[in-house]
């Protein structure tokens, strides 16, 4: 592939050097961009990053329908009003793995690659109406308290870690935070994975309960590609393991754009 060209005016005279194409990240569910901070830190600094918030999420607006065109539909808004015209990866946490997907099959002459990490393209047998009620009698940041340290780590996760994931867990209210769970819950991806042609990579947490190594490399075998098991992590690499992450990370980017 050919790569656009950055010039910039040093001081002895104007610097040269090819611009890595950017990568744009998507977050999971009921959480907000910035969880990726601590791995685009492992990152080169020659890329760009962008950091969405789906609607509904972080700092974006509630309104409208919630589900994976919907968000598909906010993503390519975002890309669009950056211009991001050349190619570039995706890279999704949980739901935005599932997301990532549709952004490759729907914007195939775009996306050099895709990760999806923590991640599922369906989710069969599980039960809608138990978490709903937890949301119901905890509230948001009850119901996020008790599902983090116990469903969302994995096991060895410190307290601090845990707590920085609950600070960056979606601010909203009750009925907008149950809505964006229903939605990710009975979202199914897997027809549009058949269609999907760019490089990918799945990277499953071993103590993953939500989007289980299972179900992983259900998503694998859709995008015809191994996954990497991560051990001793759970449902948020991201912030479970940023350095091994950003190793992957960078190693599948380059692969992907040497084809």
């Amino acid at each position: 592939m050919s790569l656009d060209a950055v010039r910039i005016d040093g001081p002895a005279g104007s610097l040269a050097a090819p611009a890595a194409p950017p990568v744009v990240f998507i977050h999971p569910i009921n959480t907000r961009g910035r969880i990726w901070a601590e791995l685009i830190d492992q990152l080169p600094t020659a890329r760009s990053y962008f950091l969405p918030d789906l609607r509904g999420h972080g700092d974006s607006d509630a309104k409208g329908d919630f589900g994976l065109d919907e968000w598909l539909s906010d993503l390519e808004a975002f890309i669009d009003a950056l211009g991001l015209t050349q190619p570039f990866h995706v890279v999704g946490g949980s739901l935005g793995g599932s997301l990532a997907v549709c952004l490759a099959e729907r914007r195939a002459d775009q996306v050099l690659s895709l990760t999806g990490m923590g991640s599922a393209l369906s989710f069969p047998g599980a039960d809608l109406h138990v978490v709903l009620e937890m949301f119901d009698e905890l509230g948001v940041e009850g119901s996020f308290r008790a599902m983090f340290p116990e469903l969302t780590f994995g096991p060895h996760a410190p307290a601090e870690m845990i707590e920085r994931g609950i600070q960056l867990a979606n601010p909203n209210d009750l009925e907008t935070v149950k809505r964006v769970w229903l939605a990710a819950i009975t979202s199914d991806s897997t027809a549009r994975a058949a269609r999907v042609s760019a490089p990918a990579l799945v990277i499953t947490g071993e103590f993953d309960q939500t989007c289980t190594p299972a179900m992983g490399l259900e998503m694998a075998r859709a995008l015809k590609t191994e996954q990497v098991l991560i051990p001793e992590i759970g449902h948020m690499p991201m912030m479970e393991s940023p350095q091994r992450l950003g190793q992957l990370l960078e190693q599948h980017f380059t692969l992907s754009e040497s084809r």
